[in-house]
């Protein structure tokens, strides 16, 4: 939807249609300074809770927490037991398929193209075990300060027919940024088998990043730029692997977006969604999530998405 479109959607609310004319300065002044799309306020927002450090000993030591301070993104190696994957692989796909705690969060023409675990944080308490002493360690090494897990999401993306995919956006399988505090940070475990045929994680680093804003991207809305620009496979980075694959990504400073899967295939996803916290990390984490209230549902009946709040009330 294009800004004209938004502020005249927007014109009968004038306190949306004030955020909207906002959010539009801020998304350019941030595009100069920053070289993203996030906006000035959100890239501000706790940058000095960071560890921006890049000692070159960090290399050697720790080279995973050093490509993801560099580039903004990395995979992780993890110690998890393939029995303790398959179990949770197991349970993600009955909570997902389940009318009662899932719902669709993507859609089309009344056709559902991805869904939602409902409150994984209560349906899905196994998860604890996958924020691992290694994983707290790594994010001490992130932060500069305490940190603490907000949300957690559990999706998983279906195939789109070729014809539409490029008509709309089903389940951020357009490329942008996040538009949320710089400090955040999103931690994902795949629970199915990835390849490019399963619509990876698809991700571009920091400095290409700032390169495709300053060569004229726009947003998700409209590129700007030729695909063949955007979509170089010298800079675009799709993260693969097997179940159980983990990986760290800072998505407020890079291009990306999902991959969208092949006919016959699937992506089941799993996010914990981090944010600096005034207050040590927990072991009772998992009681203190945050309730969703910006996520959207698809609601098939009427080809169209609602807030979350509405799906709950």
């Amino acid at each position: 939807m294009g800004f004209l479109k938004k502020v005249s959607n927007s014109i009968k609310n004038p306190k949306r249609a004030a955020l909207v004319v906002f959010n539009k300065v801020d998304e350019g002044a941030g595009k100069k300074i920053f070289g993203n799309t996030t906006g000035v306020v959100r890239s501000m927002s706790g940058r000095s809770k960071l560890n921006n450090l890049l000692d070159p000993e960090l290399k050697k030591t720790n080279p995973e927490l050093f490509h993801l301070k560099k580039h903004g993104f990395t995979k992780y190696g993890n110690s998890y037991e393939k029995s303790l994957i398959d179990k949770l692989s197991e349970k993600f796909d009955e909570l997902v398929e389940n009318e009662k705690t899932s719902f669709p969060i993507g859609g089309y023409k009344g056709k559902i193209y991805s869904r939602a675990i409902r409150n994984p944080e209560k349906c899905f308490p196994e998860l604890v075990k996958i924020i691992t002493k290694d994983v707290r360690d790594f994010l001490t090494g992130y932060y500069n300060t305490n940190y603490k897990i907000s949300h957690i999401f559990c999706g998983r993306n279906y195939s789109v027919p070729e014809k539409i995919k490029n008509e709309t956006e089903m389940f951020s399988n357009f490329w942008h940024m996040d538009r949320d505090p710089s400090s955040q940070l999103k931690f994902f475990l795949y629970l199915s088998d990835v390849t490019e045929k399963d619509g990876p994680f698809t991700v571009q680093s920091k400095v290409r990043t700032k390169e495709l804003i300053k060569a004229g991207f726009g947003n998700r809305d409209h590129y700007d730029l030729p695909l063949d620009v955007l979509e170089d496979n010298t800079f675009v980075n799709k993260m693969t692997g097997s179940r159980g694959t983990t990986l760290f990504g800072n998505v407020t400073t890079c291009l990306h977006k999902a991959g969208t899967p092949d006919e016959g295939h699937f992506r089941d996803l799993v996010q914990f969604i981090i944010d600096p916290s005034d207050k040590p990390f927990s072991d009772d984490w998992i009681n203190s999530i945050e309730a969703y209230t910006d996520l959207k549902y698809y609601d098939p009946k009427t080809d169209t998405k609602r807030l979350i709040t509405e799906l709950n009330a």
